[in-house]
């Protein structure tokens, strides 16, 4: 049964939906609120397209925030996996570095990703490999948030925001080019034109190659990405944009499934490692290919009211063969494994996939804005929906050879047998929301939502299928205080059926979450910058977690989840700026009554970054920036070998330098980990190391 408290939330929140847009409110002309948001324009980039109302500022009720290309560069981001490197709630790269696979989580658990509001194919390794050389903003809402997508993790969204041909670029473009260590090497261009004289018709044309060897020996992956887009305005109050996407992907995949005895515990002979694969590149191998297109129309009637629409459809391809090492949890004690005088024996098997994925998505909404002396609200309607095809040959259980973990390459070549069956699995998902944004009397702010999905999964070869219909609520409450103190409260749910099939070969059941968050955003008027501070509490039901073989399983129990997160960034002179993230994080299983922390989830990280620009003498031009970022103990998985040891804590040094020369030119070299420190990222079953040293110098001329 229901609880009391969680009726009279969803009854609340219902009523509000209806009611809030009706209320009217006097005008505060007050001075404070009036700096508020003059700082609030000048120091926060608006958050829009990932929650469907436009212009959506820094001051809503929610974690959300919009990474733009510009710091994409200057972090030096070459994987969306590193984007959360200096923002509060991420978990970065939890299974470590990987050539061909982003790896991130938020609030302890996994996000869902779109492009452009569309939702991205998310099963098993028909996954986006994301260029951000093709990316104009990454915008990200922490936490449960079903009123968006439907189907969403309970991490949050993170949308990539294609760059795409705007007014004020025509004529613009850019050529870069890249080397670092690793044999790291690229090529990237983009140019916007116009197709006509009034530049009512443009094009943008965005391709980059580049290619680098893994942390582990004999391991690379190379990329080829092409994207043009054609915008087209009808007149002031109809505009379409047409974008489409090519990106493939080879090369040899690593195996970072390393046995925790020889990584977190000493073994007799020593330490396994960071560069040795204990899979087998003479036989490994990743071919990816994925391909898009898609629209954005938008058409405003006047009178406040609007109508928009997106459609994208997504086709990847996928091969890949990796083999990894599997040494038995069960194992009495791992040191006690078959022994040579070069290391330990240790089984592996092989992992096989060949097929396609394809998906469309289309997302109607009709917007309602209006305001007078009293309010300014924003009633939002639509239906969205999904569909999703899987065909593929697909195992996780192919034999392979034993390889020493202290030798492995002695092992390379010897025969594999791969035994994949067919798998075809459909998806589908129909999405009815509607949502109120009222600002009253200039210092109450009201949002509410509520969403009802109708989604269905089915099994081809064997006849399973799944229904789920689902109502999801949402809501919240922020008051405009003086001197640009924001505080709120919200409530949120997520809701998600996922594609794919259970390491018992049985489809999931749907995955649901509850999350109540408070927190205060502050802008002073006397500093160019923004604080938040968020606190939340959320519960999964039915989570998707791995087993001791590394199958993906449903949860039978509830897994919960409480945070603190502080993000604050700010130009303190006209030279010097910066940023600062911290976050504590707690996510247990709550077993038979029994709470067990969950495994590769640090409690305690923080992150610090600062630049020092030049702006005059024989140094004008210059940028030189200095990051920490440090990651707090983490514990492995209930029930493995070494069950409940503490992985220690890691702190790791990044450098930047940038040089402008005039207008057109600029040279760019980021270190990351300068100091190449060996740490476990996390443990599981396994355990993984983390990124070693990465040095990446660029040279681009602006034109």
């Amino acid at each position: 049964m229901k609880s009391k408290q969680y009726i009279f939330t969803r009854s609340l929140l219902a009523a509000a939906v209806l009611g809030a847009y009706t209320q009217g409110f006097a005008a505060d002309g007050s001075a404070q609120s009036q700096n508020a948001e003059t700082a609030e324009l000048q120091a926060v980039t608006v958050v829009g397209s990932i929650n469907k109302l436009s212009g959506v500022p820094f001051r809503q009720a929610k974690s959300a925030v919009s990474i733009s290309a510009e710091t994409l560069k200057e972090e030096g981001v070459e994987k969306m996996d590193e984007i959360g490197r200096y923002q509060a709630g991420f978990t970065n790269q939890p299974f470590g570095s990987d050539t061909n696979t982003n790896w991130f989580r938020i609030r302890g658990t996994e996000a869902s990703q779109s492009f452009d509001g569309a939702p991205a194919v998310s099963y098993g390794f028909f996954t986006p490999h994301i260029d951000p050389f093709g990316v104009e903003a990454v915008e990200i809402t922490k936490g449960a948030d079903a009123l968006t997508y439907g189907a969403a993790n309970a991490g949050g969204l993170i949308n990539y925001v294609s760059k795409r041909p705007h007014k004020n670029q025509v004529g613009e473009g850019v050529v870069e080019a890249h080397l670092g260590n690793n044999s790291q090497r690229g090529i990237a261009a983009d140019y916007t034109g116009a197709l006509n004289a009034d530049q009512s018709l443009r094009y943008r044309l965005v391709g980059s190659y580049k290619r680098a060897d893994g942390e582990w020996n004999r391991t690379y992956n190379e990329s080829y990405y092409f994207a043009p887009s054609l915008a087209y305005d009808f007149s002031e109050n109809t505009r379409i944009n047409l974008m489409a996407g090519v990106q493939k992907d080879n090369g040899t995949p690593g195996s970072n499934f390393l046995p925790q005895s020889g990584t977190l515990v000493a073994a007799p002979l020593g330490t396994i490692a960071r560069s040795s694969n204990l899979g087998d590149p003479a036989q490994d191998d990743e071919k990816n290919i994925a391909r898009s297109a898609g629209y954005e129309f938008s058409h405003d009637f006047g009178k406040g009211i609007s109508f928009s629409q997106n459609y994208r459809y997504q086709n990847i391809s996928n091969y890949h063969r990796g083999t990894y090492a599997y040494p038995a949890a069960s194992d009495a004690d791992w040191n006690a494994l078959p022994l040579s005088e070069s290391g330990y024996t240790v089984p592996r098997g092989v992992v096989f996939n060949d097929g396609k994925a394809r998906s469309h998505s289309i997302d109607n909404r009709l917007r309602w804005q209006f305001k007078n002396s009293s309010i300014e609200n924003t009633l939002l309607g639509g239906v969205d929906y999904r569909h999703e095809k899987v065909d593929a040959r697909y195992t996780l259980f192919g034999s392979a050879s034993s390889v020493n973990v202290f030798n492995p390459a002695a092992s390379y070549g010897a025969a594999q047998t791969v035994n994949a069956p067919e798998t075809g699995i459909k998806s589908k998902q129909l999405g009815f929301y509607l949502q109120n944004s009222a600002k009253l009397f200039n210092r109450v702010g009201i949002t509410a939502g509520i969403r009802h999905d109708r989604a269905r999964s089915e099994e081809v070869e064997n006849g399973q299928s799944v229904k789920a219909n689902h109502t999801s609520y949402s809501g919240s409450l922020m008051y405009y205080a003086p001197f640009g103190l924001n505080p709120y409260i919200a409530y949120s749910e997520s809701f998600r059926l996922p594609t794919g099939l259970s390491g018992n070969q049985t489809l999931y059941d749907p995955n649901t979450t509850e999350q109540y968050e408070a927190g205060l955003k502050y802008i002073p008027s006397w500093l160019d910058g923004s604080t938040s501070v968020a606190v939340f509490k959320a519960r999964d039901k039915g989570a998707l977690v791995s087993n001791a073989t590394g199958a993906t399983v449903s949860s039978a129990d509830p897994i919960k989840r409480k945070g603190v997160e502080i993000q604050a960034q700010a130009n303190l002179t006209d030279n010097i700026s910066g940023r600062f993230a911290y976050t504590y994080l707690s996510s247990i299983t709550d077993s038979s009554g029994s709470e067990i922390r969950n495994p590769l989830i640090p409690k305690y990280s923080a992150a610090l970054r600062g630049i020092y620009s030049f702006d005059s003498g024989v140094l004008n031009g210059l940028s030189l920036g200095a990051g920490v970022r440090y990651a707090g103990s983490s514990h492995t998985q209930n029930g493995s070998l070494y069950s409940g040891y503490r992985v220690p804590s890691s702190t790791v040094f990044d450098l930047f330098a940038r040089y402008q020369a005039g207008k057109n030119w600029e040279a760019q070299i980021n270190a990351d980990n300068i100091t190449n420190r060996r740490y476990i990222s996390g443990c599981d079953y396994y355990c993984y190391y983390g990124q070693g040293r990465s040095i990446i110098g660029k040279v681009s001329y602006k034109f």
